[in-house]
């Protein structure tokens, strides 16, 4: 095996270069306190910034960050909301099932599995929606019922039916 001698003044131009390049890419990130090393060794301390719970943006810090209650069992009962169905129903359905599932004194948790029963049209929506929109149930109300109230099919009433004609030969 063969062992080449390590010139210190290489490896320090070497990093050297890796930082100068990591600065131009990313932008001085030592104006930010961020060094990879400090004194020729790793530094840990500076990779410990808080991470955003999962979830999406809208839902407030608060939504992302609870836990699931133990035990808790997704509703399997209840279909996607695919905005052709009253949108105050569905949510009331959706709320009472994973309460039966064991989300019972948090709406947050019913909040944060929203997304899971979800179209894709809706879903959507819901991504799109500005951060921290949501903080509450009465938040969440507001604005899913805002969006969705005049997409849902609703049954004909005495309105429609006296718009109706009958033509001639057809039957009732």
């Amino acid at each position: 095996m063969l062992v080449l001698p390590v010139d210190n003044q290489h490896r320090h131009d070497a990093r050297r270069d890796i930082e100068e390049n990591s600065r131009r890419r990313y932008g001085d990130t030592e104006e930010r306190g961020y060094s990879a090393h400090r004194d020729g060794r790793y530094d840990s301390d500076e990779d410990r910034m808080p991470l955003e719970p999962p979830g999406l943006r809208v839902f407030s810090r608060a939504i992302r960050s609870t836990p699931l209650p133990s035990p808790f069992r997704p509703p399997t009962s209840i279909a996607k909301y695919n905005v052709v169905t009253k949108p105050e129903l569905w949510l009331s359905d959706f709320r009472l099932a994973c309460q039966l599932g064991g989300a019972r004194g948090d709406d947050r948790a019913i909040i944060r599995q929203l997304p899971l029963f979800l179209s894709d049209t809706a879903h959507r929506w819901l991504e799109e929606l500005p951060a921290d929109q949501i903080h509450d149930l009465v938040d969440l109300v507001r604005v899913f019922e805002g969006n969705f109230k005049g997409t849902y099919i609703r049954p004909g009433n005495l309105w429609d039916l006296s718009k109706c004609k009958q033509k001639s030969g057809e039957t009732l």
